[in-house]
């Protein structure tokens, strides 16, 4: 059982890392040491999406729920049904993986436009 705990608490925590990815660069725009956490989480997703590797907490989540009980994959609540979906939408993979990797160079140009504002602003 708790196996199946802390299963759920890892796809918690990958929602939670999704999130942030994804509205992580509100924290450059307000300047937080935060975005540098942010950016190097683009660039490992950048990577392992390049590479066509799996997030480690995938992994993760599967190695929990194969020790909780051996090949059920799914014995959660009506809740992490539905966070599952939201994490592991039904869409091909190829368009998953080509959508992040889009997704992460817009951030990177945001990154670097911003960049550049700031240096702007130092040389005045």
């Amino acid at each position: 059982m708790i196996y199946s705990y802390l299963a759920i608490l890892t796809l918690f925590l990958h929602l939670l890392w999704i999130l942030f990815i994804v509205f992580g660069f509100v924290f450059a725009l307000r300047g937080s040491k935060l975005a540098f956490i942010h950016l190097g989480g683009l660039l490992f997703s950048l990577v392992i999406n390049l590479f066509g590797w799996y997030c480690p907490l995938t992994y993760l989540e599967n190695y929990l729920y194969h020790l909780q009980a051996k090949g059920l994959i799914y014995s959660g609540s009506f809740i992490i049904h539905y966070l599952e979906r939201l994490i592991y939408p039904n869409v091909a993979e190829k368009t998953i993986r080509i959508g992040e990797i889009v997704f992460v160079i817009v951030n990177l140009m945001a990154y670097t436009v911003l960049l550049k504002k700031h240096l702007r602003r130092a040389r005045k």
